[in-house]
């Protein structure tokens, strides 16, 4: 039986079939399954972000789901720190912590540790975020690279949450977010405490998957999930948005697009993520055990549970 010592990660792409592995794993052995997706930690959007079904809650120990209001955000080391609790709280119940996702830098974060940024004050997290809304992204890029910050191109091409991230750490600490990213590292755990599985399976058979389960994800619930977010009126920017689908129904919903159309993009946008997540995973770790097809190798989850 596996090591009370040991972590179980369980990674690959969406729709690849992780959370069902890590139940039947949960089946055979004592166990607390972490949520690591970045989207799956929000309240609003369970159906549609492919969190465990209440029944599984239930029947299964799950930690980190359905755990932040839709408005509030949250750093890889917000994350890191909540996993860290629960890692030492399946310790102390004598329990094996099974971490489940694809969010690929959650993952490496836990495993290769993370730079010791300094903790950002409030205050200056308050006035980044006015400083953002008062400009357009071109005005603000241009801003951070006067206080010292990297290439225009580059900050181009990211997103409204990382661009303010990177004047937050800049105001705060002087130096701009790569400085600090290739400082050293500091690991929480031995690497060989891991046992990481990578789910790797036939690209076909992933994107039909993936456009199954939107389908029934459309058919039971989630178009009414995003009706009552769209309620709250939040703002395009704000992370849980990033959760596929959500702006194609919201489209749908205010008429501007078909039922038909709405899911064609949802589908499209997801077997693109699967694709960027399925390289990533490829070509990272070099440690971890890679499966195809967990569902036709009888033996695999006794031999996983034998490291």
């Amino acid at each position: 039986m596996i090591h009370k010592e040991k972590i179980l990660i369980i990674s690959g792409p969406t729709a690849s079939g992780k959370s069902d592995l890590a139940k039947k794993i949960s089946g055979k052995i004592n166990a607390i399954i972490i949520n690591a997706d970045s989207m799956q930690i929000y309240n609003e959007l369970p159906i549609l972000s492919s969190q465990p079904s209440p029944d599984d809650i239930i029947t299964f120990d799950h930690a980190l789901y359905s755990i932040l209001p839709y408005d509030q955000t949250s750093s890889v080391m917000d994350w890191l720190n909540l996993a860290r609790d629960e890692i030492e709280r399946a310790r102390e119940s004598e329990k094996i912590p099974v971490i489940v996702g694809g969010t690929g830098f959650y993952i490496s974060s836990l495993i290769n540790g993370i730079n010791s940024i300094p903790e950002i004050t409030d205050e200056i997290k308050d006035e980044v975020r006015e400083f953002y809304k008062k400009l357009d992204k071109d005005e603000f890029i241009k801003n951070l690279i006067d206080l010292g910050d990297i290439n225009y191109i580059r900050l181009s091409k990211l997103d409204p949450q990382r661009l303010t991230r990177r004047m937050e750490v800049l105001k705060q600490t002087g130096k701009n977010l790569d400085w600090w990213q290739n400082q050293d590292k500091n690991p929480f755990y031995k690497k060989e405490n891991f046992v990481h599985i990578n789910l790797n399976p036939d690209r076909e058979k992933l994107y039909q998957n993936c456009n199954e389960r939107l389908n029934l994800m459309f058919e039971n619930g989630a178009l009414e999930e995003v009706e009552e977010l769209m309620k709250l009126s939040p703002k395009d920017d704000l992370p849980i948005t990033k959760t596929i689908g959500y702006f194609e129904i919201r489209d749908y919903l205010k008429g501007l697009i078909d039922k038909e159309e709405a899911l064609s993009r949802a589908c499209q946008k997801t077997r693109n993520y699967a694709k960027r997540q399925l390289t990533w995973f490829r070509n990272q770790f070099r440690e971890k055990y890679e499966i195809a097809d967990y569902k036709n190798s009888p033996d695999i989850i006794e031999n996983i549970l034998k490291q």
